[in-house]
């Protein structure tokens, strides 16, 4: 794991934790620990399975003895390897974030009150633009 603080993502969370763990984890372990819903730790499982090449994982499933329900099996995963490449571009990616906003340039905002007529009906317009 990485031990310089980034400004972590709730996937790359999870990942380290699993990791640090380093055993076979559920998403009802995950929704616990990390309190979020059972269906978002299912879904983020997913996405870190199926779009993160930088994090190493094996995976298993069991058979759940619960009738009734659409999938008969619990998936287990454990994070063997995070790669230092996925926190390098983390860290790329939250520095050029941070040069974008230093260099927007900041505009004074007029009251409505003290524009003319027109000037109002043109930040109303710029103002439903947005939307």
């Amino acid at each position: 794991m990485c031990e310089e603080y980034i400004d972590k993502p709730l996937y790359l969370l999870i990942a380290d934790w699993m990791m640090a763990q380093n055993r076979w984890i559920t998403a009802r372990e995950i929704s616990i620990e990390f309190d979020i819903e059972h269906s978002k730790a299912i879904n983020t499982l997913s996405y870190i399975l199926a779009e993160v090449g930088e994090i190493e994982c094996e995976t298993k499933m069991i058979p759940n003895k619960l009738a009734g329900r659409g999938c008969q099996c619990q998936r287990l995963v454990k994070v063997k390897n995070i790669s230092p490449a996925l926190y390098s571009r983390l860290r790329t990616s939250r520095l050029a974030k941070e040069v974008v906003c230093d260099n927007t340039p900041r505009l004074s905002v007029v009251p409505p009150g003290e524009l003319n007529r027109e000037q109002k009906w043109q930040w109303m317009l710029s103002k439903s633009m947005r939307r």
